[in-house]
């Protein structure tokens, strides 16, 4: 699965694959077993408050079309959210920083 997932990536990003210096696979299993987490899910952490939206990093980056989608990313954590953070890399991709879902 993970080289399948690389393969379509290096259609997006050509010689991504030569470029990789790590990378590492893990199943629920080997994380629930290092961590303890439940089942081994990686929650995201619980931003509370107003301002916890301001603690996860913004969906665009330095790097030219190189974007961060996910839990992790604007707007957070959760199916809903991640689903959203998606949907705003897509705007931005398509329309570019101008794009007003992104702020």
């Amino acid at each position: 699965w993970a080289g399948q997932l690389t393969e379509v990536a290096e259609r997006a990003v050509p010689g991504l694959r030569d470029r990789l210096l790590w990378h590492e696979v893990r199943t629920p299993a080997e994380v629930a077993a290092d961590t303890g987490a439940a089942d081994g899910a990686i929650p995201v952490p619980s931003l509370a408050g107003a301002d916890g939206r301001l603690l996860h990093p913004a969906n665009s980056t330095r790097t030219d079309g190189l974007f961060t989608v996910g839990g992790w990313s604007h707007p957070g954590g959760g199916l809903p959210h991640a689903g959203m953070s998606g949907a705003l890399v897509a705007g931005l991709v398509v329309e570019g920083p101008e794009f007003r879902g992104s702020q």
